[in-house]
């Protein structure tokens, strides 16, 4: 099924059911109900004009998040080493995964023995979350965003838009303990986000 759908999304002109099973070496009626499976998953679609299948929406969301993710966590890890620094807290880049979620693709640890981690490679849902609201690009006056609880219980993430050309492409994001992210430390943290999520831009090209 693997090797069907790295067919599929190689083909430049899709490709008609012959062909692909042919490309894998399966005959037409195994390489068929494969084909059902990756179509019901969203992974490749099937054209009612020439009958070539094609990559699906899902296809093309994974290849775009798996791309942008490791183009961009190369370029952003020494800012999030920095922020983490700067902060105390642990400090993550996230880029949209689907319309309703993010998923976490680069990271820096914060500095307290209590702190939040293992979310690198995770995917969320971001609606209602400081992450979410940046990627949205609804952000406060001073340039980030700031939710207590929406992550997880006791939890406060503060969060900025990375841009790129003229779009954002992914959010900076801090979180850590509600307690230890009081007034004073929030206002210190989201401004701190703020402007490495700047540099960050910059760094991109924005």
């Amino acid at each position: 099924m693997l090797q069907l759908l790295a067919a599929v999304g190689t083909a430049v002109d899709g490709l008609s059911l012959t062909e692909a099973a042919a490309a894998v070496g399966l005959v037409p009626s195994t390489a068929l109900r494969q084909l059902r499976s990756l179509e019901a998953a969203g992974m490749v679609v099937r054209s009612g004009a020439d009958q070539a299948y094609r990559p699906g929406p899902q296809l093309v969301q994974l290849a775009r998040t798996v791309f942008v993710g490791h183009s961009l966590a190369a370029t952003a890890q020494p800012f999030l080493d920095q922020l983490a620094v700067a902060t105390g807290e642990s400090c993550y880049l996230a880029v949209a995964e689907a319309p309703r979620s993010a998923v976490y693709v680069a990271t820096a640890p914060g500095q307290h023995a209590l702190r939040h981690s293992g979310w690198l490679g995770r995917a969320f849902a971001a609606k209602g979350t400081a992450v979410g609201s940046a990627l949205a690009g609804r952000v406060d006056p001073d340039g980030a965003v700031a939710r207590d609880g929406s992550l997880e219980p006791g939890i406060t993430a503060v969060a900025a838009a990375v841009r790129a050309g003229d779009g954002i492409v992914a959010a900076l994001n801090v979180v850590g303990p509600s307690f230890r992210l009081d007034t004073a430390a929030l206002a210190v943290a989201r401004r701190q986000v703020a402007t490495a999520a700047a540099e960050l831009s910059h760094a991109l090209g924005a």
